[in-house]
């Protein structure tokens, strides 16, 4: 069972997790490149701090050889690094260690390790300090390639409102966990990004209402049947019943951030391509795991419904897109 508490409005902020000199075990690709990994994250609605402890990469060779890099504290006293994802939005960065050279090929995975310290990793909500449990103390993120260009910056974007959930509810819950769903790995030479604004008399429009939560839905691709256009779902959580069903030609959303007051919103760390974003006024209310059909995706307006609530856009490496929603 998942709650929701409204907290911030704004998407992306990396927090600047590069390569630091570590354990480097065998690959089976030639050469080495210099790499970086950035930490990103899109706000979630049920935290006001989301704290973590990394304390070392691990790169996973299709051999199933391991590259171990290891993160430690800006001073060097500490062998993790400890952070708010919270704390980090918009075009902040947090540059926690320095370049790395790690064997060119393909990854079949990238693993987060997190400290099993006690006390380092929790949420705040508003039901005070709760503990913030990763099953093995690892996130698996999967396959990513490190080519030989000579230097490489990736994000590891955190899509939270996704990948953080609460196991339990708010009287008798089992602690937060990190899933890899809403995680994406995105290298940084070829990301884009999209923002822009949504009219505030859209937050009131027709049945929307102030109090439900404003929020962007972002899918992949343009030319979509609006009317396959569905909330948030994991069918992969452990927690999934699938009750509500899924609709058979169901599109899911790859992201979603929350309207400011002033109508504001942002993605970073896209990959280029085409988007189809849609303001949907109700996602406060958007169980992450299953299916809600009460969740209303708007379609192109219609002579009877005033609002630009539906566009799409396509990005190029580097594009910062803006794409604003009119009434």
């Amino acid at each position: 069972m998942k709650y929701w508490q409204k907290v911030c409005a704004v998407i992306c902020t990396p927090i600047v997790l590069v390569a630091c000199g570590g354990d480097s075990s065998s690959s089976s690709s030639s050469g080495s490149a210099s790499v970086s990994f950035s930490v990103s994250d899109a706000p979630v609605d049920s935290a006001d701090e989301v704290v973590i402890a990394f304390d070392q990469i691990e790169l996973v060779d299709g051999e199933g050889e391991s590259t171990l890099i290891d993160v430690s504290s800006e001073d060097g006293t500490l062998d993790y690094i400890q952070v708010d994802l919270l704390e980090y939005q918009g075009e902040n960065s947090l540059m926690i260690v320095s370049d790395q050279a790690v064997p060119v090929g393909s990854y079949d995975n990238l693993i987060l390790h997190i400290s099993a310290e006690s006390g380092l990793n929790y949420v705040i909500d508003n039901n005070g300090q709760q503990a913030l449990k990763q099953p093995s103390n690892k996130l698996r993120l999967g396959a990513f390639e490190v080519t030989t260009e000579d230097v490489q910056a990736f994000t590891i974007e955190f899509d939270l409102r996704s990948s953080l959930v609460m196991r339990g509810n708010q009287n008798n819950n089992n602690g937060y966990i990190l899933k890899p769903h809403g995680v994406s790995i995105v290298n940084n030479a070829t990301s884009a990004s999209l923002s822009g604004t949504v009219d505030t008399n859209l937050f009131d429009e027709g049945d929307c209402s102030t109090q439900d939560g404003n929020m962007i839905y972002l899918y992949s691709g343009i030319g979509l049947d609006a009317n396959n256009l569905i909330d948030l779902v994991d069918p992969d959580d452990e927690e999934f019943s699938g009750d509500p069903a899924i609709p058979d030609d169901a599109i899911v959303p790859i992201g979603s951030t929350e309207a400011g007051d002033d109508g504001s919103y942002s993605f970073g760390f896209l990959e280029a391509g085409s988007y189809t974003a849609v303001f949907v006024c109700d996602g406060n209310s958007d169980d992450s795991v299953e299916h809600d059909p009460d969740i209303v995706i708007p379609a192109a307006p219609t002579g009877n419904s005033p609002g630009e609530k539906l566009g799409e856009v396509t990005l190029a490496a580097g594009d910062s897109g803006i794409l604003n929603f009119d009434y």
